[in-house]
């Protein structure tokens, strides 16, 4: 196993489409569906990765984001933000908060695994 990824994600089906193809790549997953204790869950795991939903029912993956930047056991982990908010404007503001990629909505496995493997080494 190259590496473990967290994935923050509400969405039942997304979750399961980021975990097989996570898993059938090599790396472990280990998920949460709405970021409730997301910095003990990064630190504990020793993530290599953060996948991160933008819509979450109870807090932005924008704050969760900031949480895990603001905490020394979790600022140096990679954050990449998956959202349905495709436009360049909105990519753009993502990248400008600090996310180090975007990934958007509807996922291309193809490019997911890519940018995995470029925070992680391949799986």
């Amino acid at each position: 196993m190259t590496g473990t990824v967290v994935i923050v994600e509400d969405n039942v089906m997304n979750m399961k489409l980021l975990e097989q193809a996570l898993t059938i790549a090599g790396y472990g997953a280990v998920k949460s569906s709405d970021g409730d204790g997301l910095v003990a869950l990064t630190a504990e795991s020793r993530a290599r990765l953060v996948l991160m939903d933008i819509q979450l029912p109870r807090q932005s993956g924008i704050e969760l984001f900031k949480q895990l930047k603001a905490d020394p056991r979790t600022a140096g982990v990679p954050v990449l933000a998956v959202t349905a908010f495709a436009d360049p404007e909105s990519v753009a503001a993502f990248l400008k908060e600090g996310f180090d990629q975007v990934i958007t909505k509807p996922i291309s496995i193809r490019k997911l695994l890519e940018e995995v493997a470029r925070y992680c080494g391949g799986g």
